[in-house]
């Protein structure tokens, strides 16, 4: 979607990028940016900046923290946003609010902490009361909720400080009104969702902006992660192979320092002779443990069916045409789907569909109600090959006369028609 909004509709910059700051010689263009986003809801949010210089700072403009690409910004192209799909729009809006809320002052409120004791106990509580909403304005925030620009960390803060508070003085004192004692447990972290997880890689230096996703997929399709509803969880597989290898590997901060390394290189501050022997030393070492490890590891999906072939159980795998059944026996090869396949094929009984089957004396139709078997022929989906059709046409075509009737109707028709000339 964003590319599509960098390339096709022209909106926004270049989007593979993780800098978060512009360059000094973007700021002529910044004020044509903003007459390009003012339309429709942005136009009273923008409007209101246009009208008087922009607060430029080094939050926004540091030429030293940009390195290939600068910050995801609108460009100057005008706007136009029927134009714009659902999603397109809904990502647009986040960019277009983000780059106004840059121009915007800061967010002021008063917000009291208080210590308080009873009984020999310590009791605290916090409230906030808004001031200036500032850039939160451009978020449509109510005065004392959450917005969705915050993050998980700045939305636990406001349940703190959504409460109001009365006028309070050092060393008053309270009347307590009651007491209510409640057991209650913490619960653990939630699960990544893709989100949350590129959120993570991208705080620990893993991988790029252009590659992260692509990382994801990849632990989808080798079935070492899944998807359950927005969760990623990890599978069976996954979970042995983080028992499996070594501490240095299942370790993200070896994965950021190479980050890191390579990204000093690539500015000239690092030593790329070093890096790789040092690489290689590693990759040497790491596999000198686990020819030497006695770990060993087990398949999860694992089932009790036997290849039709050689005999060894078959392993369940995930495929983009559904669940097969796979030969633990790579040299093997045999696969099948799963789910039996359902054929044209009916019940000579129930006349309802039967399953495809393979079995060691050929391919053959069953029916799951009735328990019925037939042989097929050698097409795999149960119907007539098109060398038996051609057996059968020949069969039938020699063994009966067809069109004899019709042959003798039309020798007596003409006869009779000769016999009528003739009388004449």
């Amino acid at each position: 979607m964003l590319q599509r909004l960098y390339e096709q509709h022209k909106l926004v910059t270049y989007p593979r990028t993780d800098s978060r700051y512009l360059t000094s010689d973007m700021v002529p263009t910044l004020p044509d940016r903003l007459k390009s986003i003012a339309v429709g809801p942005y136009a009273p949010l923008a409007k209101p900046l246009l009208a008087k210089a922009l607060r430029i700072t080094k939050r926004i403009v540091d030429d030293s923290k940009v390195t290939d690409h600068h910050a995801i910004i609108p460009t100057e192209q005008p706007v136009q946003l029927n134009a714009l799909n659902h999603e397109e729009r809904r990502l647009y809006d986040l960019i277009v609010k983000r780059f106004l809320a840059l121009f915007y002052p800061a967010c002021r409120y008063d917000e009291t902490r208080l210590i308080m004791t009873a009984s020999g106990e310590t009791f605290h509580a916090a409230g906030r009361v808004m001031k200036d909403s500032g850039w939160k304005e451009i978020y449509g925030m109510d005065i004392t909720g959450a917005d969705d620009s915050e993050d998980e960390a700045d939305a636990a803060a406001h349940e703190t400080f959504n409460q109001l508070l009365p006028e309070l003085t050092q060393g008053q004192r309270l009347k307590i009104g009651r007491c209510l004692i409640r057991e209650d447990r913490t619960k653990p972290p939630a699960r990544f969702t893709e989100a949350t997880l590129l959120t993570q890689m991208e705080k620990h230096h893993l991988g790029t902006p252009a590659t992260r996703a692509d990382i994801i997929e990849k632990l989808l399709s080798t079935d070492t992660i899944e998807r359950q509803g927005n969760r990623l969880v990890p599978t069976g597989k996954g979970k042995q192979l983080i028992e499996l290898v070594s501490d240095e590997l299942r370790s993200p901060e070896m994965t950021a320092n190479w980050e890191r390394e390579l990204e000093n290189i690539a500015r000239k501050k690092g030593d790329s002779k070093r890096f790789m022997q040092e690489i290689r030393e590693l990759t040497i070492r790491l596999v000198q443990e686990v020819k030497s490890s006695n770990a060993d590891y087990k398949p999860h999906n694992l089932t009790h069916a036997h290849c039709p072939d050689c005999g060894e159980p078959l392993l369940e795998v995930k495929t983009k045409r559904g669940k097969r059944l796979v030969c633990r026996n790579r040299e093997c090869g045999y696969s099948r789907a799963a789910e039996p396949v359902m054929i044209n094929r009916r019940c000579p009984q129930c006349h309802k569909k039967m399953e495809l089957h393979n079995g060691k004396a050929g391919k053959y139709a069953q029916c799951r109600l009735c328990n019925v078997i037939e042989k097929l022929d050698d097409s795999a989906k149960g119907k007539f090959s098109r060398r038996r059709e051609s057996q059968l046409a020949r069969q039938y075509s020699d063994n009966v006369a067809l069109g004899t009737n019709l042959g003798e109707a039309l020798k007596a028709a003409l006869a009779k028609q000769r016999e009528d000339r003739g009388q004449n």
